[in-house]
């Protein structure tokens, strides 16, 4: 009972200092998180207990992250820009450490899914993600479920991402397809 009650005050003060732009809200949101990330304005987390933070992160304006069951995990100085969206509802994201994911961007780990003779309301599929070290993410890419992105890698904005992406290359387009090997 103590636990519903602490938690839906946190959940309570949360929101007065959710929109507000000032370092004392910052340091507020922080706080009523208990974690040791940058948190800016407008951002939503729905389990706060199943989420990791590495240190030097930073979840910036309107970004999204739904939680309820499934686990996150960012490596240290890594943020997910403006405006973005993760569905890990159910499953699993690791983002590795020094990943800068642009503004817009969806990550993609529980979703509808199509099965032949089923209607795809009814069909679901959850499918971990593991985002490697020192990738860059271009703005308003989709990362579908059950991607793996290696370490070194980087993605041009607008991109779809699924499947595997090796190390040291880049990528692009709509599927992302491979642009350049052994950049880094």
């Amino acid at each position: 009972m103590w636990r519903q009650v602490r938690s839906f005050l946190s959940h309570f003060v949360y929101g007065w200092f959710k929109h507000n732009p000032s370092e004392i809200a910052a340091r507020v949101r922080k706080r009523l998180l208990k974690v040791n990330t940058f948190i800016d304005i407008d951002v939503t987390i729905v389990n706060r207990h199943n989420i990791i933070f590495g240190e030097e992160c930073a979840l910036y304006y309107g970004t999204y992250i739904l939680n309820t069951h499934g686990q996150v995990t960012f490596g240290n100085r890594s943020h997910l820009g403006a405006l973005c969206y993760v569905n890990a509802h159910k499953g699993f994201l690791k983002i590795g450490d020094d990943v800068a994911i642009g503004p817009g961007t969806k990550i993609i780990v529980y979703s509808n899914y199509y099965e032949k003779d089923k209607k795809v309301t009814d069909v679901r599929i959850t499918a971990d993600i593991e985002i490697g070290n020192n990738v860059f993410i271009g703005a308003n890419c989709t990362i579908l479920p059950g991607t793996i992105i290696k370490d070194h890698v980087v993605v041009g904005a607008n991109s779809v991402i699924k499947g595997t992406l090796e190390s040291n290359c880049i990528y692009a387009g709509v599927p992302s397809k491979l642009i350049k090997k052994d950049w880094y």
